[in-house]
């Protein structure tokens, strides 16, 4: 496990609504614009989108040469369609070169897709930082004792399934990935969705997001919906679905109450 965290974020945008979640990072140093890396930077950002969508929602690749050369990755989360996957990828770079005009680092992971670019090789590096977490702070309006027992245990599941998704039965591109709902009330649904980037190990990908998980209580427990972007992991939840992640799972049935233990009678 190479662990990295050297890098010093130096610009931060973040957006949440209630249909979207954006999260741009620029970070580590400063290139000459118009110059080569710039140049580099320009040009394979205003095609990836055609180049992810050609690629069955995954693409890596590196342009340049030192000390110019720039390495790219980029995907949707599994099912998106062409046209939502592309329209993502292109915000996305859109607002990277509006974000981070002059910055060699930096990643951005909207619900459904996920850019991210360096001056220097990550493939395979637990780079942590930098991170943030996201959240409307309108209170859950629940008892939290209940809350946090579904939504740990359904955090644990989606944890479980994404990373120890590969072989045959996923892409490359996809088997870091995993979305899953469980009932909160009678008439409230949890919604989550995880995801990390294909070139980590499963335990980096397992470790990033059980890191996520905590970091995530430690800010915003008891909030509705919310996300945690790290530059190679995400985590997302929220009270209705999102991202077009849930169209094929079935809902389950609403938990059993509290048991409360009765009183004594003397």
């Amino acid at each position: 496990m190479k662990l990295n965290t050297l890098f010093l974020p130096i610009f931060l945008f973040f957006l949440i609504t209630l249909d979207y979640v954006s999260t741009q990072t620029c970070f580590n140093g400063y290139f000459k614009p118009h110059g080569t890396y710039d140049l580099n930077r320009r040009r394979i950002l205003s095609s990836l989108a055609s180049k992810v969508t050609a690629h069955n929602g995954f693409y890596s690749s590196t342009i340049g040469q030192n000390p110019n050369q720039m390495f790219i990755i980029s995907m949707c989360i599994p099912g998106t369609k062409p046209e939502r996957c592309s329209d993502c990828i292109k915000g996305s770079t859109d607002g990277l070169l509006r974000s981070c005009p002059n910055q060699t680092v930096g990643y951005v992971w909207p619900d459904c897709c996920m850019v991210r670019y360096s001056n220097i090789s990550f493939s395979g590096s637990l780079i942590m930082e930098p991170s943030q977490p996201v959240s409307d702070p309108t209170p859950i309006g629940v008892d939290l004792t209940l809350f946090d027992r579904i939504w740990d245990e359904l955090m644990a599941r989606t944890i479980t399934t994404a990373s120890r998704t590969h072989g045959s039965s996923s892409s490359f591109g996809h088997k870091y990935y995993a979305a899953d709902v469980a009932s909160l009330t009678t008439f409230q649904t949890i919604y989550a969705m995880v995801q990390c980037t294909p070139d980590v190990s499963s335990g980096d990908c397992e470790f990033c997001l059980k890191k996520t998980v905590l970091d995530y209580k430690k800010c915003c427990r008891g909030h509705i919906g919310g996300a945690f972007v790290r530059p190679f992991c995400f985590i997302r939840w929220d009270l209705y679905p999102f991202a077009g992640a849930f169209e094929n799972i079935t809902l389950p049935s609403p938990p059993p109450p509290l048991s409360l233990t009765p009183p004594v009678s003397n």
